[in-house]
């Protein structure tokens, strides 16, 4: 039975988090049609933690994922122009100071809307626990969009996926969850190819769907706010660092009837650090 309700703040959520079937076919996540997706998945009733009472002790390279406050000067995320302009200069100077990377670009920016009349444009939420890029996927968007003459200097150093997850609005349904990356071991992922046309920009993108461990610890940061943001990694060309942090949209069964369908967008950053192998 899933929780009906949170006893305390900071308590679990008992929920569902979708899986891929690691004896199946390798499918695909068709990132414009998910209902053009070939994916086999399984349910599987998992306890997602509050992250916030625990916000000063996560760290990216322990966890793979923490929550800052960041206002942005943003005020309609619809607007690609205000997106592609004052909000990627944001997100460049935010990773840059939580990272300490020489360079970050920034591409990928995905604005998802829960609600079934949802703006052209839009896409819903995706409820199954995924990686976006591998490894060779990040070098081809690096070397896509990179400038010619950073582009060797760039590429021979270390290079970082990392997400930025915003409210649109404050989340009322259907929250994010990530994985803990120091839970995920290299067993766990399955080739995930991109259908369609991937917000990576990039042919034949590929990452990683996650298949079920039991070791998983699943987190979420209750009662987002559009000033808050939760900074994921997802790949690291320094295989020995912790990375892989799986994420997914997931039902929080403590949302209220008639709450607002959730509104976000999320950025893909690859954060550059060419003194480092």
């Amino acid at each position: 039975m899933l929780t009906a309700e949170r006893t305390r703040p900071g308590a679990a959520v008992e929920t569902v988090i979708h899986y891929v079937d690691p004896a199946a076919p390798i499918g695909a996540h068709h990132d414009t049609d998910p209902s053009r997706s070939t994916l086999a998945l399984n349910a599987h009733v998992v306890q997602v933690q509050d992250a916030r009472p625990l916000a000063d002790s996560l760290d990216l390279e322990t966890n793979g994922f923490i929550f800052v406050r960041s206002p942005t000067a943003v005020t309609n995320f619809e607007n690609r122009e205000q997106r592609e302009g004052a909000y990627y200069a944001e997100a460049r100077e935010l990773v840059r100071a939580l990272t300490g990377a020489e360079e970050v670009l920034v591409f990928g920016d995905g604005v998802r809307n829960g609600a079934p009349d949802a703006p052209a444009g839009t896409r819903a939420p995706v409820f199954n626990a995924h990686i976006d890029y591998n490894e060779d996927t990040i070098r081809a968007i690096a070397r896509d969009n990179l400038p010619a003459e950073d582009a060797q200097r760039l590429l021979a150093g270390r290079i970082v996926l990392i997400n930025l997850w915003r409210p649109i609005t404050p989340i009322e349904s259907n929250p994010l969850a990530v994985c803990d990356a120091a839970s995920v071991e290299r067993g766990d992922l399955v080739h995930g190819p991109i259908g369609g046309r991937s917000l990576s920009g990039v042919d034949q993108a590929a990452g990683y769907n996650l298949a079920h461990n039991p070791g998983h610890r699943w987190w979420y940061v209750s009662d987002m706010q559009p000033d808050e943001v939760l900074v994921f990694k997802l790949c690291d060309t320094d295989r020995d660092r912790v990375q892989w942090t799986a994420h997914a949209s997931f039902h929080d069964p403590n949302s209220r009837p008639g709450a607002a369908p959730r509104r976000s967008i999320e950025l893909r950053t690859l954060a550059f650090f060419p003194d480092q192998a």
